[in-house]
């Protein structure tokens, strides 16, 4: 809504000056000859000046624009009005100046101090009028007396005449200029028909009472039906319409006194007492009953702004209370009744009423929410008088359920008793089926978690068998092709393995990522290791775009986890491969301080700089991503993984020529890895123990590891399932001295499982390892807390065989040989 710090103005009198003039001096003019046909014969100054109120009341309404045309008319009338009496030049010249001063002066006051537009409607500004029109008398006396004293002879004192004076125009001003005002006020805003009718109806009474106080006889019992009749009146149009009518009412009564007093007629007529006294009893009456007629109209409109104020926050309240849902309730424990604001009946269905008994507020709380109300309820006390709780109600319509969240304050007596209840009830119905929506959300999310999670375990488990395999077959042939191009093709075998067994780890990492459980397991490596695996992977790819592959190789070594950061390149290189058309694309790695900055180059698309804060997010692609292909993922499983890692991550790029990615790592110890290098075993078969016991249920994967433990020359019994290994030690055919077992095995029994009831029928703790492709920490954690090594498919068979020495060894502490060096 536009607002203005503009001053309101006054109501608009869309007449020219000289028009204004005219009406001015004809409307003064009347006045002044009726006031000075009441002339007091022996000072010569009128007892009644209705033309003051005239002026001052038009000047008051209308404000400044029509000052001068008011003074204008104002001093021609005065002229008229006295030189066709018995004045001179002189004094009506004094007079004019006193006459025109006078409602300029007023109207200045009333101005400065109340503003515009002026109406009678507040206490305070009755006040400033009065008091306006009172100062401003004084002063106007003081000018009228002087032309008097000098150039219009009277037999009355100075002070007599500026007394007369003062009279004269007080009583002129305070009975004309509220009338004038208020009808200005009409002008500005005509009140209702019904305020028209009522107000009107109302003055017609005080017009026929005022003429029976003409026509009554003087007698005191009509001065008692006068005031009888009168107040009630008053009091009737002051509380029910505009102070206005008010104003109109006032001027009746005064003009009816003024008559009746100077023509000796009717109430004020009573010949047996003075015409002094008859005028200072009229002046009396007309001043106290308008002043008492105006107070009473202005502080009954103070009343109804009041209401009004009172009624339209009211509205406000109940429209927000209604927008927002929220009841007002007024609960009184005394007399067991609950008041409840107008939107009530709406959100509860209540119907009509807007109250209801403690009873059945009760009743219809929902059962399964009842007790822990009322318990809340009963345990308030006098130092902890507010409670706040959500409850459902059920509504007396029959149309279901709301949900209620009601914050209150519990009022209690002197003696802690409590007495009432108060607060606000807030339908919180949409809120709570928003949550129990959520709340199916996150447990169907989570459902679907499960689900992804135990997919992939499955899918692990299943990948990992045939890689193991293939890893046993790879080690059992490498000793029967020692050299040649048989050998060659083993070691291009191994290789696409370690490939291979790198890229399914890296996509069952990302569910690791996601649920917080990928531990990195951190050493010393050359980082030539990763270079040579990616570049044999990665030359193909990039040599069929007809982009040139170049691979800086380097001696240092890094301290990282070796899988986790060639997954981190492998992303990086499959990005660099996608979006490269032409040129080059580079890997390599300097020495930056105590670390190794690794660098992947491409001279590709490259990307936009308002796009870069962003290509870490998930499933974010940038503008060629969608017709180059890609999910947006790669980026933030690298992220992901560099914050776990402690890696960090730096990316710059120049739209159309190409992105460089840095990885920097730690380098490692070049000691270190000389001394693990130094400790890599040859093992002989004194490293073994004499009988090894398989339980494995692949059959693939039994094949395959007994013709690579055959080669090591260990006798290994290979089973299918427990009961099969069960049944061959019970029957004391075979006792070994070690147990390899699958973890995820045909039946209701596990690896651990197994291990443990083999052991139990051994008699002993045997030494154990279960293979498992089962990467979750929950799995890994229960066989390691059996005592029971574990190893994650697919594995190395050196691996494979440095577990089975060292668990030889710790079995068997009489034989201390370990592996050759």
């Amino acid at each position: 809504m536009a607002t203005s710090d503009a001053p309101p103005t006054h109501s608009a009198l869309a007449w020219p000056p000289w028009a204004i003039s005219i009406s001015v001096v004809i409307v003064y003019f009347l006045a002044a000859r009726l006031s000075l046909a009441l002339i007091d014969k022996a000072d010569g100054v009128a007892v009644f000046w209705p033309a003051a109120g005239v002026a001052t009341g038009i000047l008051v309404a209308f404000g400044p624009t029509v000052r001068w045309p008011v003074v204008i008319g104002v001093v021609v009338a005065t002229f008229a009005a006295n030189l066709l009496g018995d004045r001179n030049l002189a004094s009506t010249t004094f007079f004019a100046v006193a006459n025109a001063g006078e409602p300029v002066i007023v109207a200045g006051l009333i101005q400065r101090f109340y503003g515009a537009p002026f109406e009678l409607n507040q206490l305070r500004r009755v006040f400033g009028l009065f008091g306006a029109t009172i100062v401003t008398a004084f002063m106007s006396g003081i000018v009228g007396t002087l032309g008097f004293m000098y150039f219009h002879p009277s037999a009355s004192s100075a002070v007599t005449i500026w007394r007369h004076w003062v009279a004269s125009e007080t009583l002129g001003t305070i009975t004309v200029a509220p009338l004038v005002i208020g009808l200005a006020s009409f002008l500005r805003k005509a009140p209702p028909r019904r305020e028209i009718a009522e107000g009107t109806f109302a003055l017609a009474i005080v017009a026929t009472l005022c003429l029976l106080l003409v026509f009554l006889p003087h007698e005191p019992w009509t001065r008692e039906l006068a005031i009888a009749s009168l107040c009630p009146l008053f009091v009737w149009i002051a509380a029910r319409v505009r102070a206005a009518f008010t104003a109109v009412a006032t001027f009746m009564c005064a003009m009816t006194i003024v008559w009746t007093t100077i023509f000796a007629i009717g109430l004020f007529g009573d010949t047996r007492l003075p015409l002094e006294e008859r005028i200072l009893s009229a002046q009396a009456t007309i001043l106290a009953t308008s002043f008492g007629a105006l107070v009473l109209a202005a502080l009954f409109s103070e009343r109804r702004t009041h209401e009004l104020a009172i009624l339209e926050r009211e509205h406000r309240l109940e429209e927000a209370l209604r927008a927002g849902g929220v009841i007002t309730f007024d609960w009184d424990l005394r007399i067991g009744l609950i008041r409840l604001s107008q939107n009530a009946a709406e959100i509860l269905g209540l119907g009509p009423r807007q109250s209801l008994s403690s009873a059945e507020w009760v009743r219809q709380i929902h059962p399964d929410d009842r007790p822990s109300v009322t318990t809340r309820l009963n345990t308030a006390r006098p130092d902890e008088h507010s409670h706040s709780m959500t409850f459902r109600f059920l509504r007396p319509d029959g149309r279901g359920e709301v949900w209620l969240e009601q914050i209150a304050v519990t009022h209690f007596d002197a003696s802690g008793v409590p007495t009432r209840i108060n607060g606000l009830t807030t339908d919180v119905t949409e809120r709570m089926r928003f949550e129990e929506e959520i709340s199916r959300a996150w447990k169907s999310a989570a459902l679907a978690d499960q689900a992804k999670t135990s997919f992939l375990s499955a899918a692990s488990h299943d990948l990992r068998q045939p890689l193991q395999t293939l890893r046993f077959l790879q080690a059992a042939l490498e000793p029967r092709l020692p050299d040649g191009e048989g050998r060659n093709l083993v070691g291009g075998i191994a290789r696409s393995l370690d490939t291979m067994s790198s890229i399914l780890s890296s996509l069952l990492d990302v569910n690791r990522l996601e649920a917080g459980d990928l531990r990195p397991s951190k050493r010393d490596f050359a980082i030539n290791e990763v270079f040579d695996s990616l570049a044999a992977d990665f030359l193909d790819s990039v040599a069929e775009k007809g982009v040139r592959w170049r691979l800086v190789r380097s001696k240092l070594l890094v301290r990282s986890d070796k899988g986790m950061l060639e997954a981190m390149l492998r992303n990086l290189l499959s990005n660099a491969v996608r979006y490269t058309d032409r040129g080059t694309i580079l890997l390599g790695c300097r020495r930056a301080g105590d670390k190794i900055r690794i660098e992947v180059w491409d001279s590709g698309v490259g990307i936009s700089q308002d796009q870069l804060p962003h290509i870490f997010q998930e499933y974010y692609q940038g503008a060629h991503g969608a017709e180059r292909g890609g999910f947006g993922l790669g980026l933030a499983i690298v992220r992901r993984m560099g914050k776990i890692l402690e890696h960090r991550i730096d990316v710059r790029s120049t739209s159309g020529r190409g992105t460089v990615f840095s990885i920097e790592v730690p380098r490692g110890d070049s000691s270190r890895d000389t001394m693990e290098r130094a400790r890599t075993p040859r093992f002989e078969r004194e490293d073994f123990p004499d009988i090894i016991l398989v339980v494995e249920d692949e059959k693939s994967v039994r094949a395959s590891l007994s013709r690579l433990l055959k080669t090591k020359g260990i006798d290994a019994i290979v089973v299918a399932t427990a009961n099969d290994a069960l049944a061959r030690i019970n029957r004391q055919e075979i006792r070994p001295d070690l147990l390899i077992c699958d973890y995820n095995l045909r039946g209701s029994a596990n690896g651990v499982d197994t291990v443990n009831a083999l052991r139990a029928a051994l008699g002993w703790n045997i030494p154990a390892i279960v293979m498992t492709g089962d990467i979750r920490s929950e799995v890994v954690d229960s066989v390691t807390a059996h005592g029971i090594s574990v190893l994650i498919k697919p594995f190395l068979a050196d691996e494979l065989l440095q577990h089975i020495t060292r668990l030889y060894r710790r079995s068997n502490p009489d034989n201390p040989t370990g592996p050759a060096s």
